[in-house]
């Protein structure tokens, strides 16, 4: 079976060519694991508003992961779900790829929401605002963020938004603390294009292996080698995500030096491997608030054997919804 529509990129080795991680924040060589929160600090304040990010710094954690979408006149923002009904407590309808950014500015994440994801409304302080990446990379200049291009499945249309990601992380001149991670291997090819060098990479999680037949068939179709096309049964598998995962394929056709895992993909010898090819490793989500995407529900105890062994395996970073309650665990095991 031939995987051309992984390998056009032109790079055959099994290495990419950004910089060392050597020097970067995400490259912990056997250190403490950062600590990122993911979308903030979502328990304290609306995910990836300003105030979830001001409770980051209030907590003092080692820095946060983001979503963004980028509007219909190319603005970068923070959100992250394909419709805004639910964090715009049902005021307003549709996706903010389809909007203006004048648009978007009118709207607010509401008060009281569905913050788990469960029908169970939440009220938090006020209303916020939706932020701009360029307003966040300005007013947090000492925050680690994880920046992730939000995708439910590669789509060959929104591929732009690499390049609009990048203008900003360098208009900010941010690219030393920041990686940009994203479940689109489109939009990280356009980023790499863009911004040769900034520490990205793709995201994996244990229910894409439809996403990623569909999205292998666009791609594969825009090569003009349709004599190639079949056989995508065999890509619509677990075991296909599996072996490009640990393949590395995708890291290998955008460049990447980064790779993002939720934690049930990461076996015995998954985080191993990826150091040997120089990539930093970050497992999610751990002690989940919002549980709408969660596959494997655990346990305080169970997820705190994961962790446990997740930490002597060496991986990078964790992003959690709770930090202080994964800080206090990591400290416990950093004493013992």
């Amino acid at each position: 079976m031939c995987f051309h529509w992984l390998c056009c990129s032109g790079i055959d080795e099994d290495s990419n060519h950004s910089p060392s991680l050597a020097k970067h924040w995400a490259w912990r060589e056997g250190k403490r694991p950062l600590v990122l929160g993911h979308r903030g600090v979502p328990r304290a304040a609306q995910e990836n508003t300003i105030a979830a990010l001001e409770a980051a710094v209030a907590l003092g954690i080692d820095g946060v992961e983001i979503d963004v979408f980028v509007t219909a006149d190319n603005v970068v923002v923070l959100f992250h779900d394909e419709d805004v009904g639910r964090l715009t407590g049902g005021k307003a309808t549709g996706s903010i790829a389809d909007m203006t950014y004048a648009q978007v500015s009118e709207l607010r994440i509401a008060k009281v929401l569905d913050a788990t994801g469960t029908g169970q409304m939440q009220e938090f302080e006020s209303e916020q605002r939706i932020p701009t990446l360029e307003q966040v990379l300005n007013q947090f200049p000492t925050l680690r963020i994880n920046i992730e291009m939000k995708a439910y499945g590669p789509k060959w249309g929104r591929r732009h938004w690499g390049t609009a990601v990048a203008k900003v992380i360098r208009s900010c001149n941010a690219a030393d603390r920041v990686i940009v991670t994203s479940f689109d291997f489109f939009m990280l090819r356009e980023l790499e294009r863009e911004y040769p060098g900034l520490q990205s990479g793709f995201a994996y999680d244990d229910n894409m292996s439809g996403s990623l037949a569909e999205a292998s068939e666009q791609w594969y179709k825009r090569s003009d080698d349709e004599d190639q096309i079949g056989a995508f049964e065999a890509r619509d598998s677990p075991g296909f995500v599996r072996w490009l995962m640990e393949s590395n394929q995708i890291g290998k056709a955008v460049g990447s030096t980064v790779v993002d895992l939720e934690w049930t993909c990461i076996d015995s010898n998954t985080i191993d491997k990826f150091h040997k090819r120089g990539h930093a490793v970050g497992a999610y989500v751990f002690f989940p608030f919002d549980v709408s995407f969660v596959q494997t529900p655990l346990s305080d105890e169970e997820e705190e054997t994961v962790i446990r062994r997740l930490v002597a395996e060496g991986v990078d970073w964790l992003e959690t919804d709770d930090p202080e309650k994964l800080m206090a665990l990591l400290t416990r095991i950093e004493s013992e």
